[in-house]
């Protein structure tokens, strides 16, 4: 008996532990089928459609994307749970909710009123960004409702009632309520309501002149324009036309603008102030390669379009104005902070604009190479030509990685020489990117979903207070931004000092020269190795994921 039961209880023992097993092998195929349909999905497929005047597509992680048509601009979020909706872009007065002034001894409801159509006779305004504070302007973005151009004046007019009390336009914590645009006595120069520049401090600040009547709109429509579509205020201050400056700061802050303000219009006009266009080969070539993935419509200087309209009064019904922000300096990083899905949306809209599909992901390893060794410039005395930071080992570089990875395709690009569409296409293949700081890095986020790049430092030896770097530091110019392109990552080639540096200044010694502008890198070709390896496995596994 004892035996019988000793039996069975074995035997049930071992129908127990084969149970487990075979649950705990089911568990494990359902979470492998799930990885694999997580990895497929995730890290490769996002929703796109094909570039027209009519969609913004704003593609982000999550499948999160903007449609819209001229009248309406919609975020649809594909997954669970409500859409969300962007401005239909109408005139903000009219979603406005307006009490009635109190009459003394009036027994009139006090039923609130929200105006059907604009009727055009006083200006308004609405703001994101800190409005508290006059030198906050720099974070200002604002959308202006019934302003005017003076073309005689060369002056902007803003119209308040003039029957009312005056209301503050801002809240200084220091100096209180705020009246007017322009602060002209407590600063050595007029300090404006907003900057058209992130680069200059005053010189280029926007402002309006306040009137206390109605717009000419209403007083003189016969001398007076009226422009229904949203129209913007920009100004491009980089001179020696630096890519990563005019496109991520420049020209990118009408379409970060927009999106922040809810104020989508794929028929948004750019305006140029302070002077014309630049008439520069360079910067008409980033213009025509990135602007059409922001507006329909080619941007033109203040002066001439207005004049072209052949009235003394131009009113705007929207005019939108501020964001231009430094983003690459190390002491402005904060400026990056929550905009990913801003750089990523015009990231993408910039590839769909030339025909590239930004969720298809290279089929194979393509490791590329920036050559500046031919970019040179005026070192700081002017009377010499330095590198500005490029790889002086090149060569020797590309036949050592050529040599430990014989199948790989390995490019040498002089980006100067190809058009913006073939350097877009041409990072979009990319899987590994390997460039100096500077420049041509600032194509970064054109790479594809899963590319690493591995940027080489340059080494500040005393600090700088404008760039907010610090002495004895290994410095990537461009990091405070990359540090939020999350779908790139990002390694850094670090120099530590003289060791790494060659003089680019015939004649000088490298303990002789600016560390940041008159010298190359010497790379260590033994670490390239520890660098690439890792990143072949991990893109191989990822193309093969995908392939299934």
């Amino acid at each position: 008996m004892n035996r019988l039961s000793l039996v069975r209880r074995l035997s049930l023992r071992q129908a127990l532990t084969l149970a487990t097993w075979l649950t705990l092998g089911l568990v494990l195929v359902v979470l492998a089928v799930q990885l694999v349909a997580l990895l497929t999905t995730n890290d490769f497929k996002h929703p796109s459609t094909s570039p027209d005047s009519t969609t913004a597509n704003l593609l982000v992680k999550q499948d999160i994307v903007i449609t819209s048509s001229p009248s309406i601009a919609k975020l649809q979020v594909h997954s669970p749970g409500p859409s969300l909706f962007l401005s239909q872009n109408q005139h903000f007065a009219q979603r406005s909710v307006r009490l009635p002034i109190p009459k003394k001894g009036s027994k009139e409801s006090s039923q609130i009123t929200i105006p059907t159509k604009n009727t055009r006779r006083y200006s308004h305004m609405r703001c994101t960004g800190d409005e508290k504070s006059i030198n906050g302007r720099r974070e200002r973005i604002c959308t202006f409702e019934n302003v005017c151009y003076n073309t005689a004046a060369k002056e902007w007019n803003y119209f308040v009632r003039p029957d009312s009390p005056r209301k503050a336009i801002l809240y200084d914590e220091q100096y209180g309520e705020r009246y007017e645009f322009w602060e002209k006595e407590m600063y050595e120069f007029p300090l404006g309501f907003l900057p058209l520049s992130g680069f200059s401090h005053g010189s280029t600040d926007f402002g309006f002149e306040i009137k206390q009547a109605q717009s000419p709109a209403v007083t003189d429509p016969s001398n007076t324009a009226i422009l229904t579509n949203l129209h913007a205020l920009f100004h491009l201050a980089v001179h020696d036309d630096n890519l990563g400056h005019l496109l991520w700061e420049e020209m990118g802050m009408l379409w970060y603008s927009m999106i922040r303000m809810n104020s989508y219009s794929d028929d948004m006009m750019p305006l140029h102030m302070l002077g014309p266009l630049p008439d520069r080969k360079l910067s008409h070539k980033f213009r025509n390669a990135f602007m059409k993935a922001i507006t329909k419509n080619a941007p033109q200087d203040l002066e001439t379009y207005t004049a072209s309209l052949q009235k003394p009064n131009i009113c705007f019904d929207q005019l939108l104005v501020g964001g231009n922000q430094l983003r690459f300096f190390q002491n402005a990083f904060f400026r990056n902070i929550g905009h990913e899905p801003l750089f990523y949306s015009l990231r993408n809209r910039i590839l769909q604009s030339h025909g590239i599909d930004p969720s298809q992901p290279p089929s194979r390893h393509r490791i590329v190479f920036t050559n500046k060794t031919e970019t040179l410039k005026m070192a700081l005395e002017g009377n010499t030509l330095a590198k500005n930071r490029g790889i002086q080992n090149l060569a020797e570089a590309v036949a050592h990685i050529k040599k430990l990875y014989p199948t790989t395709q390995v490019d040498v690009i002089e980006w100067q020489k190809l058009d913006m569409a073939a350097q877009l296409q041409l990072m979009h293949s990319t899987t590994i990117f390997i460039s100096p700081c500077g420049g041509v890095s600032t194509l970064l986020p054109f790479l594809p979903e899963g590319a690493h790049a591995i940027i080489v430092d340059y080494f500040d030896r005393v600090g700088d207070s404008y760039y907010g770097t610090r002495a004895g530091t290994s410095v990537s110019m461009e990091a405070p931004m990359w540090n939020y392109i999350p779908h790139v990552k990002k390694l850094y080639y670090q120099v530590w000092g003289p060791q790494d540096l060659v003089s680019d200044v015939e004649g000088k010694k490298v303990e002789d020269v600016d560390w940041r502008y008159e010298v190359s890198t010497k790379i260590d070709l033994g670490s390239w190795r520890g660098l690439l390896k890792p990143l072949l496995r991990i893109w191989s596994r990822r193309v093969l994921v995908a392939a299934f």
